[in-house]
């Protein structure tokens, strides 16, 4: 017989038990321990009937039991299920850990069948289309549905994966299995928090607490339970609270021995502690995790957050160079694994790396199939693929366009700074750039938060364009006491331009010219074209209106073409109309 449950599989005439492709080891009568449990999981078995049965003609004590099960919840850990085996006071033990179904049924249903091998390979899709071809689903167990469910997540379906998920909440608590029936309902818990359905989100999360009971505190489910706690504390803006929260999942789970819970609480705690000015905590934390995810000691699933939220991080503070990095390196291992069910991720973050290499059309192409992926798959980060699009526009130039995607960010719950900011400040509408990046600074979510040092330096360069020197000289000197701030390439290179603007109105223009420069350097490193070009049309201009009409015209000609090549006709066209201003022939 083969028995399934959960991510197990027990073929009994190959005494073999499997967590995928993995065989784990057992003590002889540890297994036939598990197989006795698992062949009469709809009753409890006295102590007395197993003793009988596992150790005949051998005197045990009960001892012997409690040794065996402790062994067998300890290898199930492994899995997630470590309360699988109910102890029965001075009665004995349940199997309670969802049996998918009885032996023998796959072969009445040879989709069920297939689904399951398909399962087993990782072979998601097909998994899925046998699972929807089914007659019925009243004869499917709790582990099928949990399999269903995940095949619809693992290729980017979750709106197919509620169903199943009810009903395996349904089928764990009809087996007395408290902690299958609260994992599927943290799953729930953080399908409609990534579908931005909050008050749901919050109902299942509820619902999955009081499943855990206290006997569960310890277990794998609670900690996913305190990590949704703390990724709801972070949707509400109470960033303090998520850290706490997101700490103790990951305690939690170094006592438990959980590697994908740890991951998953160090990578919110770093999203706090970047948004918050503890860099160097933060980036440990961050980096820690993405060490986990390297060596392979957590699941498909996580390492796919986990991928994402350091991106995320560090295009956020400006680090084109580790982003770039990091999406390589999430690219590669999304092809080489179909288990992460968010393709649209990977596409925000290659269209935002394209963009700053200067492929404009590119990144663009890549931003809309990356907002039409996320509104099915993580609607929470579709708001920042209009951002970004937004931010694509704005560099070439295209002001209606960009304000276009900025408002529909804004409708999507993001903040679209600091595109927004710049945006008003092209303008013309100083005011308004400067409270919306100062409203992001004093009351921060965590994304604006991570981008810190960037708004500081937009600030700076808005407030001298504004004639506001004394607000820009303070936004200037707060950048120059974070250093943590000024680690990453992008904001080293903002906070020159920013340094720039501010010598320039102070009457320094040698001072302008040099800091410019600066931010050239530091641009052409990361390779980031399309800011090399801005950077050097605005140093163009400097340099002619400090009579050197020479150095001028190189500039100009360097962002006329590479404007050109980026097909940024709009900010071709600004060259031109610089040009003029200045009173510089072509």
């Amino acid at each position: 017989m083969i028995f399934r449950f959960g991510r197990f599989e027990l073929e009994e005439s190959k005494r073999e038990l499997r967590l995928g492709a993995r065989v784990l080891e057992l003590q002889p009568r540890v297994f036939d321990l598990l197989v006795y449990l698992l062949r009469n999981h709809e009753r409890v078995v006295p102590k007395a009937e197993l003793l009988s049965a596992i150790w005949p003609e051998v005197i045990v004590t009960d001892s012997s039991i409690m040794r065996a099960v402790s062994l067998i919840r300890a290898i199930l850990r492994a899995g997630g299920q470590p309360a699988a085996i109910r102890t029965f006071s001075r009665q004995g033990y349940r199997f309670i850990g969802g049996l998918a179904d009885a032996p023998g049924r796959a072969t009445r249903y040879p989709d069920l069948a297939q689904a399951r091998a398909a399962g087993q390979r990782g072979d998601w899709r097909e998994a899925l289309q046998a699972y929807r071809r089914l007659p019925n689903a009243e004869f499917l167990g709790a582990g099928d549905f949990e399999q269903w469910a995940h095949a619809a997540l693992y290729v980017g379906q979750p709106n197919d994966a509620i169903y199943p998920l009810e009903r395996a909440v349904a089928a764990h608590s009809q087996n007395a299995d408290r902690v299958g029936a609260a994992r599927a309902a943290l799953t729930l818990t953080n399908l409609n928090l990534e579908a931005r359905a909050l008050p749901v989100a919050k109902g299942w999360h509820r619902r999955a607490a009081a499943f855990l009971t206290d006997e569960t505190r310890e277990s794998r489910e609670h900690g996913l339970h305190l990590w949704l706690s703390a990724r709801i504390a972070l949707f509400e803006g109470e960033l303090v609270q998520a850290r706490e929260l997101a700490k103790q999942a990951e305690a939690l789970a170094r006592r438990v021995g959980d590697p994908d819970v740890e991951a998953l609480g160090l990578v919110y705690r770093a999203h706090v502690e970047l948004a918050t000015g503890e860099i160097r905590q933060g980036l440990v934390h961050m980096d820690e995790a993405g060490a986990a995810t390297l060596a392979g000691t957590v699941g498909a699933w996580v390492s796919g957050f986990v991928f994402c939220s350091i991106i995320w991080a560090y295009l956020d503070r400006g680090d084109l160079n580790r982003a770039t990095q990091w999406t390589d390196q999430f690219t590669r291992w999304t092809k080489r694994n179909n288990g992460f069910g968010s393709p649209g991720l990977c596409r925000l973050h290659r269209g935002e790396i394209m963009c700053a290499q200067g492929d404009l059309a590119g990144a663009e192409s890549e931003i809309h199939q990356a907002r039409e992926l996320l509104a099915e798959s993580a609607r929470y980060a579709e708001g920042d693929a209009c951002r970004v699009l937004g931010e694509i526009r704005f560099l070439r130039g295209d002001l209606p366009g960009a304000e276009v995607a900025f408002r529909q960010a804004h409708e999507l719950g993001w903040n679209p700074l600091p595109g927004w900011a710049l945006l008003h400040a092209a303008k013309g509408d100083f005011a308004a750039a400067i409270k919306s990046l100062q409203r992001g600074l004093d009351a921060p979510n965590w994304s604006d938060g991570q981008r810190r040092g960037i708004l500081l330096a937009h600030l700076t360069r808005i407030a001298t364009q504004a004639g506001q020197l004394p607000l820009a000289r303070r936004t200037l000197n707060q950048l120059k006491k974070s250093p943590a701030l000024l680690a990453t390439a992008g904001c080293e290179a903002a906070f020159h331009q920013a340094r720039a603007e501010v010598v320039l109105a102070e009457g320094d223009p040698e001072g302008a010219i040099g800091a410019l420069r600066e931010a050239i350097k530091v641009w052409q490193e990361v390779g980031s074209r399309i800011n090399v070009a801005h950077t050097r049309l605005r140093l163009a201009e400097v340099l002619a209106r400090s009579g050197e009409a020479h150095e001028a015209g190189l500039e100009f000609s360097s962002a006329e073409k590479a404007f050109a090549k980026m097909g940024a006709r709009p900010m071709v066209a600004r060259c031109g109309a610089v040009r003029r201003a200045v009173g510089l022939p072509r």
